[in-house]
Formats: C-alpha cells, structure tokens, sequence
C-alpha cells in the first residue's frame, strides 16, 4: 500500500524542495508541479469495452533553454477512482530547435523519448493485474506565446507512431506485440506573480492504441485529459 501511494506524492515532495531552496539565480531553468482532477475512457480493453473511470493526477516537469535549443521533460502519475483498480504512469524527455520567433511567438521542434504505462484489474477477464508498457522516440512541437510579461501560454504535441507495447500479467511478459501510437498534448497559462515564482493551469491529455494479442481480441484504445494546477519556479 506505501509503494501504491508513493508515486502520486513524489510531485508534491519535489513542490516541498522547490520551495526551499536558496533564491534562483537565473530563468534558464523552470521548473513545476501541479495537481489535477481527470477522466480516463477505454472503448477497448483487453475484449472489454466502455469501461471509463475519473482520477486524481500528480505531475512535474521542466525546461531548459540554451541557446536556440529548448530541453524538455514531463512526468504524470494518476490513480483511478470510483471502484476501477488502476493507474497510469506518462514519461517524456525530448530536445527542440528554435525554428521560428517572431513578435510574441517562438516555435520550436524536435525529437524525445517517450514513456506511457497502464496497470489495471479486469475482474471480467481473470482475476491478475494487468499492466500495458509503450515506450519509443517521438516527434514533439512546441509553441510558446507570450501574451504579456507576466501571463505566457505553451501548447505541446508529443506523437509516437511506432510505439514498442508490451504486456505483464501473471508473471509472465509479452513483448512480441505489434507497434501500436502514442499521443501525449500539453496546454498551459503560466503567471509570474514575482521573479522566482509562478502559477500554472494545463490541461494535459493522453491517447494510445494497443494491437490486438494473444490471448485477448481486439485492440486496446485509451484517450485521458486531466485539468491540473500547480507552481512554477525559475533557477
């Protein structure tokens, strides 16, 4: 149950060391946590179908200006509520150019690596955990506005279209699955109320497909959005 729980409270542990630590000492470094509130739908499920269930998220991320190049890095954790046994776990690192930056838009692009975990109990099916694994690079675009000083927004697109699935469940792994996609969107407003600090809303979404396997028919299908809020700070 302490490992159950962990994750979900590792943003608001890192929250806790942002602000503690000693005054920032310049703006290339940003980083945040936030907590939210979301949905998730399965229209497919390992032969299931419509199986949908609300959550509670936890996440962090940061950013890393240097020069024209923008590093990138997200993680969320979310737990199912309303009777559903199941959590999911959203990973991407990844590196931009600046392609374009005119006025108040700067445009950017480039390539990460890509992470998406889903664990789940299907009583309909048999009584083991199930646990679904996607990982593999993905092209990501990155659009900054800055609509004043203080309020700027970022809308991210992280898209994996030959997603490496992988499937655990009594024990035993497959991995001999076909490729399925992976999805990963980010829209955020950030205000700075001062030169350390700010607060963040996004909505973050998530959608993938899973191939049809053995011993299970049909696809696997996800989509999931979260409304979360949170604190910026700049090191």
């Amino acid at each position: 149950m302490q490992k159950k729980f962990l994750l979900p409270a590792l943003p608001m542990i890192i929250l806790c060391c942002l602000l503690l630590l000693p005054q920032a000492a310049s703006a290339e470094l940003t980083a945040g946590v936030n907590l939210g509130y979301g949905r998730t739908n399965y229209p497919q499920l390992l032969g299931e179908k419509n199986i949908s269930n609300s959550e509670w998220s936890s996440g962090l991320w940061a950013r890393y200006h240097h020069d024209d190049l923008l590093f990138t890095g997200l993680y969320q954790t979310s737990l199912g509520l309303q009777g559903f046994s199941g959590s999911r776990h959203l990973g991407h690192v990844g590196v931009s150019y600046r392609f374009l930056e005119e006025d108040v838009l700067t445009v950017y692009g480039g390539l990460g690596y890509q992470l998406v975990s889903n664990r789940f109990e299907l009583p309909a099916v048999d009584n083991d955990r199930h646990r679904l694994t996607g990982h593999g690079f993905a092209g990501q675009v990155v659009v900054d506005i800055a609509l004043t000083e203080e309020f700027r927004t970022t809308a991210m697109i992280m898209a994996n279209l030959w997603t490496k699935w992988g499937h655990t469940s009594g024990g035993t792994t497959d991995s001999n699955i076909d490729s399925g996609n992976a999805f990963i969107y980010k829209l955020e407003l950030v205000y700075d109320f001062s030169e350390e600090f700010g607060a963040q809303f996004n909505v973050l979404g998530n959608t993938y497909s899973v191939p049809a396997f053995a011993p299970y028919d049909g696809q696997t299908k996800s989509s999931s959005t979260s409304i979360n809020l949170g604190v910026t700070r700049r090191f």
